[in-house]
């Protein structure tokens, strides 16, 4: 069976077209770059957009400490919510949590608290914290 030539052009587009140019906006990316970008403007240099998982999760539990009991519910409700479908892994929750800092309008604050770490970064999840001084 021979495909028309309009649906043959249109299937060899849709294949040859880069993978890259469909994530932008993934769920991840939709969230995740307006936070890479607060951090690049506040603390640039530093690559805090490659904090593992896990270093990461330690800043959300630092700043969450700081919010108001409310607040802290309503994070944990939209990471439950958000990951509701998930088996494991930080990054749902971290995720879930940037886009609840958003939402409130947070974010600003959040990058600020994630540049007021000591972490610095050379690489994905290959970052080390300076020492006090």
């Amino acid at each position: 069976m021979r495909l028309p030539q309009p649906l043959l052009a249109a299937a060899f587009m849709a294949a040859a077209a880069p993978a890259a140019a469909v994530q932008p906006d993934a769920p991840y990316h939709r969230v995740m770059d307006p936070f890479f970008a607060q951090l690049e403007r506040q603390c640039p240099g530093r690559k805090l957009e490659d904090l593992s998982a896990g270093d990461l999760n330690g800043v959300i539990e630092a700043f969450e400490d700081r919010l108001s009991p409310g607040q802290r519910r309503g994070l944990e409700r939209a990471a439950a919510y958000g990951c509701r479908h998930t088996i494991a892994g930080l990054t749902c929750a971290n995720v879930a949590s940037i886009r609840t800092f958003s939402r409130w309008k947070l974010l600003p604050r959040f990058a600020g608290a994630v540049c007021a770490t000591p972490w610095r970064c050379t690489d994905f999840a290959d970052c080390t914290q300076a020492p006090a001084r």
